[in-house]
């Protein structure tokens, strides 16, 4: 009942997991799959400022028009900001 893993099936199997350590024993012989099995998948919006610092990455956001979550949360919670009762 062994299975035969062969480069072919192995990069296969690579492209399905998360991660290297999911890969099976016999395939980790093969430096691509591994290397296929390692590599971050990821096509969210967090890519477009992938590497970016934090200042940056809102900079980005403000030129496009588009308000932090924190202004966000104080233009809808705090109604009583600017009004002065004495």
């Amino acid at each position: 009942m062994s299975e035969e893993y062969t480069l072919d099936k192995c990069k296969m199997i690579a492209e399905k997991v998360s991660n290297s350590a999911d890969l099976p024993y016999a395939c980790k012989k093969y430096p691509e799959a591994v290397k296929a099995a390692s590599i971050k998948r990821s096509g969210t919006k967090k890519a477009a400022y992938e590497g970016m610092q934090g200042g940056l990455a809102a900079q980005a956001q403000k030129a496009k028009g588009r308000e932090s979550h924190a202004q966000i949360q104080r233009r809808l919670t705090n109604s009583r900001r600017f009004t002065k009762t004495t």
